[in-house]
Order: C-alpha cells, then sequence, then structure tokens
C-alpha cells in the first residue's frame, strides 16, 4: 500500500471507532434506599438546581418512581385543599438518572442535573 493510501485506510478506522464508542444515554432510576444523608443531598441538590429552600421529602422519595414533582405554595387558614386550583401551583419536575454508573438528579426546564454522592440508584424498571 502506499503512504497516502494507508493514511486515508488509518484515518477511516478511526473516525468509524470515535463513531461506535458507547455514549450511554441517562436511564431512569430509583433509590435502592433512603438515609437521612442521602434526603439531605437531595435536598441540597434541588436548591442547587432550582434555588428558593430546601423542599420537604417522604422518607422514601424517590424509591418507587424516578420523578420528584415539587409543588410550592401555601393554604390560607380559610382555604381547603379541595378548593385549591392546582394548576395555580408552580409545579417543578426533576428525575432521578444513572448516567455512566453515576446516579444523578436532573431538572429538565433548566437541562442540568447533580451528581449525588451517597445515593445508591438502579435502572427504574416499570412493573
Amino acid at each position: 500500500m502506499t503512504k497516502p493510501r494507508l493514511l486515508t485506510v488509518f484515518l477511516a478506522l478511526l473516525v468509524s471507532a470515535c463513531h461506535s464508542s458507547n455514549h450511554s444515554q441517562p436511564l431512569p432510576a430509583v433509590l435502592s434506599a433512603t438515609s437521612p444523608s442521602v434526603i439531605l443531598e437531595l435536598q441540597q441538590a434541588v436548591v442547587t438546581l432550582k434555588g428558593g429552600q430546601p423542599p420537604t421529602l417522604a422518607h422514601n422519595v424517590l424509591t418507587h418512581s424516578p420523578q420528584l414533582i415539587i409543588t410550592s405554595g401555601q393554604l390560607t387558614s380559610d382555604q381547603a385543599m379541595l378548593t385549591v386550583d392546582l394548576s395555580q401551583l408552580p409545579i417543578s419536575a426533576f428525575e432521578l438518572q444513572l448516567r455512566e454508573n453515576l446516579c444523578v438528579l436532573y431538572y429538565s426546564k433548566a437541562d442540568k442535573f447533580v451528581p449525588l454522592r451517597h445515593a445508591q440508584c438502579v435502572e427504574y424498571r416499570p412493573e
């Protein structure tokens, strides 16, 4: 083979290797276990992604579903929950994801995520 042809073959192989590298897509995930440190880390991640005050989270948050929906707003003492128009409450949606074996909280509105160091995630498989 001539040098130019050899160089062309080498470059073609190099380009095809770059295109075939596995850039894995984020996968929806759930927590395999929760603890006070995981809850605190999730609260801090929400504040980092969205701002505001840390939300109150249930002890089993993100253990059955990858979605975390946070509404904010306060009811006055003369309002009952049944009379609140839920469409008027501000809603923020987050998703727990596995990104290259790293557990992250993703905020689609800002297209940002925060890695979670203490959380242990597994891929979400709907039942």
